[in-house]
């Protein structure tokens, strides 16, 4: 191989290498800036007792956190309770007969059974529900109704 074109394989070969570190150190390195959230759920000024809550921000994975029988949650992006990415953010809320403690799982089946809450809960777009994680924030409020 002549010198010239042993050099230019070898700057091709060291540029991939270069944007194969920049897209690691930008994609699996480094973790978005979480904070803890917690809040409590409630439905018609009652706790909900169960079910879970998602916080989804503009950009980024989704933090979850399940409803204790209280109506209080914590959520977690990475691991349980480690909180959510800092920025604005839509909220949904699931509360399925399958997700109450104690409920029989049916083998081979994935359906939660019916929502306990009215449906436009459990989608972030028609959820209604918005949040702005920051930094020592209040805990969240959910405050549902039946109508």
């Amino acid at each position: 191989m002549p010198p010239s074109r042993d050099l230019s394989v070898r700057w091709v070969g060291l540029a991939a290498l270069l944007v194969a570190c920049l897209a690691c150190d930008v994609g699996c390195g480094r973790r978005p800036t979480l904070v803890p959230v917690a809040g409590r759920v409630t439905l018609d000024g009652k706790p909900l007792g169960f079910g879970s809550v998602m916080i989804q921000p503009t950009g980024g994975p989704a933090a979850r956190g399940t409803i204790q029988p209280d109506g209080s949650f914590a959520v977690g992006t990475f691991t349980p309770g480690d909180g959510a990415i800092v920025g604005p953010a839509s909220v949904r809320v699931a509360c399925y007969e399958q997700q109450r403690p104690g409920a029989p799982h049916p083998q081979g089946e994935l359906a939660l059974g019916k929502s306990l809450i009215p449906e436009k809960y459990t989608q972030f777009e028609t959820s209604g529900i918005t949040a702005t994680v920051a930094a020592g924030m209040a805990p969240l409020e959910i405050d549902l109704t039946s109508q």
